[in-house]
């Protein structure tokens, strides 16, 4: 038993280091980060409990190594203990934010059991290390692959998943953006490694010049940079500690490398054209956001807003300029800066300790080696490409969001180094040898926790079969949408997102029918799913939205429907204070409701936060002419088609306009471009022909 428990622990690691940057699964919605999370969290637990029950079990003593880094790494993980538990979106805290899932509490917990798991139980980081590239080799070769486009040929020959056909396809992130990061960490550790290693090294060598063709290819300015300040930090290292100064042609490697990457940085063209971009948030937008949320209240301030909530810091926080950018209409459920998420997630506890993680391990690192007058390259032949490859990841977190490979690559990188500073640990025992009582506890312990993670086996089982039938419901249309819908409520209740899609499945179906006792019975169903959506997850702005949006449809025949929508985009409001669709859509429901007033107020605050919106500027000139303020209409409509040339309503009415005004030939001007538009509507050709006429 004690062998077997050893093995788990030690293969559960190596399949892990393995296969992190290589898994995916195409049965889900997401196909790369829920499948990571998943593999990440059962394999971890089932080494943590493999680790404590061989202690417990078979040597009757805990026996584990105690470093200076522990407490810190203890504190961090506590503090997003407490981020959770008073998070404004629990699920997401636990989880990660649906359609992300790599920013949760269990993901992250999993991580802090899989460092103190490589830290007291792997014997030697060597085999790790070579897993670790051999594993990134075959993500390199698949990169390449997807951008020659040779899966589709293969396809043709076997069937591949349809993701796997994408130029941009690669399983370490689904972007090319995060899959260059994941490349400039690696050309840095193989930097490290091959200033230490002595002989040919051509797999090395071969690892380091296709990993940096791909990189050329893709051409992301963050993972240049990456690679100019690790590796300028480490030519500047290693000059002022002397230790190639027998052999200083050693630093040429990374010097060239530097060079390279000050080079590409300016250029920013791609290699191959037409590669799809993965929009990312800007680095000050991100900053704006994570102060915002740490400094809204005492609460924020300490513990943040909830780890795995950026979502809610977004759509909450995001400054008006934003909505001049052509990417405003994206809610972004992550930052383009990992620190700038840990300060409004997590506050600046979260932050602090995050910082203080990474800067008493530098220390313990700078301390242990100062003694040196050099390092000897082959006693040491690991800490300098540790040491370099954690910078790294600690600059890609300062430039780049955090996805489940660059999380794992951090804390596996920690752990290999500080297990390589062997001088900082002493090992902790606590015998229960002749304490048969305290022997009966820690087994009891042991026992819940193997409980405990069997049910979150079963649960997380659950939550996947869920997810697998929401992603079939996606190519279905109908009753077979809703029942398939209704299988993934059933199997996850408690998830928002499924009972949002499942209240909208069943609105699209009552306004296909024509039996009333059917469409009010699709209709009730709506609104109560919407509703729990709602209950589920009070501060998502998109569910709110959504119920609007549900309340909004069914207005012409369910009495107080209305009412409700407006009640509804109010909330949504509250939590996304400038986003002027919400204002333009709470206004078109005043108009519904006979409040002009207030219909034309919510324009005028849409229109306060986004000046050119065309949708507020089309419905204010719909008030002025339905007030027969007829030149305030024109000119609210001549914005409208400056904004938006082919706006087909909005050359209508300025036609009408100018009708009512007697200046038939703009009239004749604005209905032929309507009749452009809309070859052979009838309508049109009338409305033209009488105006020739007159």
């Amino acid at each position: 038993m004690h062998s077997l428990l050893n093995r788990i622990v030690k293969y559960s690691i190596y399949v892990l280091v393995a296969l992190v940057p290589l898994f995916f699964l195409p049965f889900s919605f997401e196909a790369f980060e829920f499948s990571k999370q998943y593999l990440l969290f059962f394999l971890v637990s089932l080494a943590f409990f493999a680790w404590l029950a061989k202690m417990v079990f078979h040597d009757k003593e805990l026996r584990f190594r105690q470093t200076p880094l522990n407490l810190f790494v203890l504190a961090f993980l506590g503090v997003a203990i407490l981020s959770a538990i008073f998070s404004i979106d629990k699920v997401s805290s636990l989880f990660g934010f649906y359609g992300r899932f790599s920013n949760g509490l269990v993901g992250l917990l999993s991580l802090g059991a899989l460092y103190f798991l490589v830290l007291n139980s792997v014997k030697d980081i060597k085999g790790l290390v070579r897993v670790f590239l051999g594993s990134s080799l075959v993500v390199v070769i698949m990169g390449y692959f997807s951008i020659f486009g040779i899966w589709a040929k293969i396809s043709s020959l076997v069937p591949l998943p349809r993701l796997m056909l994408s130029r941009t396809f690669n399983p370490v992130a689904g972007s090319l953006e995060g899959l260059a990061i994941f490349l400039a960490v690696v050309l840095v550790f193989l930097t490290g490694l091959l200033l230490v290693r002595k002989g040919k090294n051509i797999l090395y060598w071969l690892l380091l010049i296709t990993s940096l063709g791909l990189l050329v290819m893709i051409d992301f300015i963050w993972a240049w940079i990456i690679i100019l300040v690790s590796l300028v930090l480490l030519v500047g290292f290693a000059i002022w500690r002397r230790i190639f100064r027998e052999n200083v042609n050693r630093l040429l490697i990374p010097v060239f490398l530097i060079i390279i990457a000050a080079f590409c940085i300016p250029w920013q063209s791609q290699f191959i054209s037409g590669l799809p971009r993965e929009q990312v948030l800007e680095q000050q937008t991100s900053w704006q956001i994570g102060f915002k949320a740490a400094t809204d209240n005492v609460k924020s301030g300490f513990l943040g807003s909830g780890i795995g909530t950026f979502h809610y810091d977004f759509s909450q926080y995001k400054p008006l300029e934003f909505n001049q950018s052509w990417l405003w209409q994206i809610r972004f459920d992550r930052a383009g800066s990992y620190f700038s998420e840990i300060l409004g997630q997590m506050g600046f506890l979260g932050i602090i300790s995050y910082l203080g993680l990474i800067g008493v391990f530098l220390i313990i690192f700078w301390f242990l080696t100062s003694g040196f007058k050099s390092f000897n390259l082959k006693s040491q032949s690991l800490q300098l490409p540790l040491l370099v490859g954690f910078i790294a990841l600690v600059v890609s977190q300062l430039v780049y969001y955090q996805n489940t490979v660059l999380a794992f690559m951090f804390w596996l990188f920690l752990a290999m180094a500080v297990f390589s500073l062997s001088k900082p640990a002493s090992e902790k025992v606590i015998s229960f040898k002749d304490f048969p009582e305290l022997s009966l506890i820690f087994s009891t312990l042991v026992i819940i926790l193997g409980m405990a993670i069997l049910t979150m086996y079963f649960y997380g089982g659950k939550f996947y079969l869920a997810d697998m039938k929401y992603k079939d419901s996606l190519s279905l249309t109908g009753t077979q949408r809703i029942k398939t819908l209704e299988r993934s409520v059933s199997l996850n209740p408690r998830f928002s997102f499924y009972r949002m899609a499942l209240s909208k499945a069943y609105l699209v179906e009552a306004l296909t029918l024509e039996d009333s006792t059917e469409i009010q019975s699709m209709i009730s169903k709506s609104i109560d799913q919407g509703r729990v959506a709602t209950q589920l997850g009070p501060n998502s702005v998109r569910n709110w939205e959504a119920l609007g949006i549900v309340y909004r449809e069914i207005g012409p025949v369910a009495q107080g429907a209305t009412e409700w929508g407006i009640k509804s985009f109010e909330k949504a409001i509250e939590l996304e204070p400038t986003n002027p669709v919400l204002y333009t859509e709470l206004g078109k429901l005043h108009l519904v409701a006979g409040n002009t007033e207030k219909a034309r107020e919510n324009f005028g605050k849409a229109l306060e936060k986004k000046s050119n919106y065309v949708e507020a500027l089309f419905q204010l000139g719909l008030i002025y002419f339905n007030n027969n303020q007829v030149d305030q209409a024109i000119e609210q409509f001549t914005r409208v088609v400056a904004q938006a040339a082919n706006h087909s309503n909005a050359h209508y009415s300025l036609g009408v306009a100018y009708t009512v005004k007697g200046e038939k030939e703009k009239a004749i001007k604005e209905f032929e471009k309507v009749l452009e538009l809309n070859p052979g509507n009838q309508d049109i050709i009338d409305k033209l022909n009488q105006l020739r006429a007159e």
